[in-house]
């Protein structure tokens, strides 16, 4: 049986429990820290700038620096600029799993889009970098 706080986080999330199984799965993680839940409590993790802090892990070792306004725009475009392709696709293949979930909440937030259109850009993106961590398959089916 599933835990309703579970169920519950993928809801806010935009996320089936299969779809946000396959990505804790994927990455390695336990699903309730993939989804930014606390182990202890099982709340949210408060909120933090986690399109910030995405933006930040993208730009290591990179000449330029993805800043989070543009991280925002590429989500709710799903239209990744060439001189920062590489930053995306480290941010889907390398960074935590739980700051890319975390910094697509945060996208639909601050940008007034619903989370699923930024869970099928992510799709999109995933499908066109050919990321191998987090697929289309992965979260194609997003509501």
């Amino acid at each position: 049986m599933t835990d309703p706080v579970i169920l519950t986080r993928c809801a806010e999330l935009g996320l089936s429990f299969d779809q946000a199984q396959r990505i804790a799965l994927a990455s390695g993680s336990a699903l309730p820290w993939a989804l930014g839940l606390d182990f202890v409590t099982f709340t949210p993790l408060k909120p933090r700038r986690w399109l910030w802090m995405a933006a930040q892990t993208s730009s290591v070792s990179y000449r330029g620096f993805l800043t989070p306004e543009l991280l925002l725009e590429i989500l709710m475009t799903g239209e990744v600029p060439r001189a920062f392709a590489s930053h995306v696709l480290h941010l889907l293949e390398e960074a935590p799993i739980q700051l890319v979930v975390l910094a697509v909440e945060q996208a639909a937030q601050q940008g007034g889009v619903p989370i699923a259109t930024l869970w099928r850009n992510v799709a999109r993106i995933a499908n066109e970098m050919q990321s191998r961590r987090i697929t289309a398959s992965m979260i194609y089916d997003a509501k």
